[in-house]
């Protein structure tokens, strides 16, 4: 119960510093990677003035533009229904600024961001840019005053006019914001996606295990999101594009919330199978359905379909958090952290929306939700790493107990066939008996010793099935010895191992039947007529395990560098010497492997537990 206690403790702990570290991460971006806090300078009254020290940087052209006569900044109304005397997000809205620029004639770039309805930018009453055209514009600038108008008509989208604040700069700031940015694009959509692979490939190859199947997609879903830019800059922008964005969002969230109910075992009740879970898909398709269809049919759904996508959020994190709150209350105190983690970073980037709501817009990195869904790949990320290892250590136990299986299997065979054998010499006992007290009262002791011989002969033939005092080395012993024996290689063992040796079942089977495969191998590939055989000795002297085993082979090329087994079952032999090595260091032990001549000499030696000796 203490460590339990212990353990949620931790687990508090290391969800209140994800989410510390994600707080300070969102703070820093607001403050230092922001449009809206990057100035001066600054517009005011349809008219923004700069000069060449401001150009060391890119301005974000934020403040001062007149929408349709009055004076607006850009984010202040996300659609024209907030305008006064509108109430559609539809229809048009022109935007102008005027640029006056202190200093010499020259050309500056302005980056357009992303407008999601049509659109049209004049510089100086001439055409620069329209819809589908490209996303940076030249503009000259100095020797009077530069005119910027952009007349934007919405027919689609919940979305109106311009959006997000321009960037203008010289083609040196411009060239490097636009390389940051793709880089940290680029750097998202690619791990995503190697992620979203490899944890498909490991759904595959894993009996259909939903974790890695609903992180999967997680991933793909993420990734599929922060292609925005690359879209835009390609003049790919589109109502199905929108869609798309919008849908694989909220898809994303949904599949955190399945990797949750699935690590903390929710997903096993009705009503998450039945009702969440068909909910949360039908809130995806929803979504897409309205910006496709429902949006530019009926524009009153707009404000409808801005509380659904919030409440739809703010749902999957109290999902999220009651989640975390089952795996401390019950027995998935392993996915605890990180659940606890995802639930708070999700909790922090809902607050931040709401917080800093038009006035936030990333210069150089991501947008702050698209910051969460990294951190929610990463917070999953580090649970996979747990699932997979854990995954693979039941995998190599497996392998052990079968291993474990085979060696009882075949020990097991030896004792019957030398049961079977000794109930014939049982059987025979009085017959040689009779024979034996014939020979002796005709004073026939010559024929006499000749018979004890050839009975010593028969006894010589019965296989050993004691070899030491610990079952399992016993069994893996008699299962190996027997055979070999059988097949003509002589065989020399001192067993000396106690009943309770401290290492672990799965690691003492993993060092021993690897090593008496590969000697047997070793003998089997000997020339006929070549001696063969096996002398092994286990002891445990001072705390230390130690193992030596010389066996006949034959000789090894000097242009090898490795000993390796030519088995064909490799389920069973195709682990070898580097799984010997990894037990033996695994017990801050040693492995030593050499060959003079014809004799193979493998040396091993394990430091037992002190606590255990």
């Amino acid at each position: 119960m203490q460590k339990l206690h212990e353990y949620r403790l931790l687990s508090w702990i290391c969800a209140a510093c994800s989410l510390l570290a994600f707080a300070l991460l969102l703070a820093g971006t607001y403050r230092f990677d922001n449009k809206y806090t990057a100035g001066p300078p600054y517009g005011e009254d349809g008219v923004f003035s700069f000069s060449e020290s401001d150009l060391t940087k890119p301005i974000p052209l934020v403040d001062g533009w007149l929408l349709d006569g009055r004076e607006v900044f850009i984010g202040q109304y996300s659609n024209f229904s907030f305008l006064p005397g509108r109430d559609s997000p539809f229809g048009e809205g022109t935007y102008t600024l005027t640029l006056r620029y202190e200093g010499p004639p020259r050309t500056l770039l302005l980056e357009l961001p992303q407008v999601f309805t049509e659109y049209t930018l004049y510089v100086n009453q001439r055409p620069a840019a329209s819809t589908g055209s490209g996303a940076v514009i030249d503009v000259p600038v100095g020797g009077g005053d530069t005119g910027l108008r952009l007349e934007t008509v919405n027919r689609s989208h919940y979305y109106s006019g311009l959006t997000y604040p321009p960037m203008l700069g010289t083609a040196e700031a411009i060239g490097q914001m636009s390389f940051l940015r793709t880089l940290v694009y680029s750097a998202a959509v690619v791990s995503a996606l190697t992620l979203a692979i490899f944890s498909l490939s490991l759904w595959f190859s894993r009996e259909r295990d939903g974790l890695f199947l609903h992180f999967g997609v997680l991933c793909l879903a993420f990734a599929v999101h922060c292609l925005h830019p690359f879209v835009w800059q390609l003049g790919l922008s589109g109502t199905l594009w929108y869609a798309v964005e919008d849908a694989s969002w909220l898809l994303a969230l949904c599949e955190a919330a399945a990797v949750a109910a699935v690590a903390s075992g929710l997903r096993r009740n009705a009503w998450y199978r039945r009702l969440l879970r068909p909910a949360a898909l039908f809130v995806c398709i929803l979504s897409m359905t309205a910006v496709l269809f429902i949006i530019p049919a009926a524009p009153g759904f707009v404000k409808f379909y801005g509380g659904l996508m919030d409440g739809a959020k703010l749902l999957i994190w109290a999902f999220l958090a009651l989640c975390a709150g089952t795996g401390l209350g019950g027995e998935k105190h392993g996915a605890v952290p990180f659940v606890l983690a995802a639930a708070g970073i999700l909790g922090v980037s809902l607050f931040a929306d709401f917080w800093d709501a038009n006035k936030f817009e990333p210069i150089y990195g991501l947008w702050q939700e698209e910051y969460a869904g990294a951190a929610l790949v990463l917070a999953f990320g580090g649970l996979m790493v747990r699932r997979n290892a854990r995954l693979l250590r039941e995998s190599a136990e497996l392998q052990a107990m079968k291993l474990q299986n085979r060696f009882a299997a075949d020990s097991a065979a030896q004792m019957r066939g030398a049961i079977e054998q000794a109930r014939a010499l049982k059987h025979e006992l009085r017959h040689h008996v009779e024979t034996m007290t014939a020979f002796y009262q005709a004073e026939e002791y010559v024929r006499l010793g000749a018979y004890l011989a050839e009975l010593d002969r028969q006894k010589e033939g019965l296989p050993q099935l004691y070899y030491t005092e610990n079952f399992l080395a016993n069994a893996i012993l008699s299962g190996r010895l027997g055979p070999a024996g059988n097949a003509g290689i002589r065989i020399e063992c001192e067993a000396r191992v106690p009943e309770n040796l401290p290492i672990a079942d799965a690691d003492l089977c993993m060092l021993l039947s690897n090593l008496l495969d590969n000697a047997v191998e070793a003998c089997e590939r000997l020339p006929a007529g070549s001696e063969r055989f096996i002398s092994l000795s286990l002891t445990v002297k001072q705390g230390v395990f130690l193992v030596i085993c010389q066996n006949s082979a034959p000789p090894r090329n000097t242009g090898s560098s490795s000993f390796l087994t030519s088995k064909p079952d490799a389920g069973c032999h195709g682990l070898g010497i580097p799984t010997m090595r990894r037990v033996t260091e695994k017990y801050d032990g040693a492995l030593e492997l050499r060959q003079l001549g014809s004799v193979f000499t493998l040396q091993a030696a394990l430091r037992l537990p002190p606590e255990n000796h």
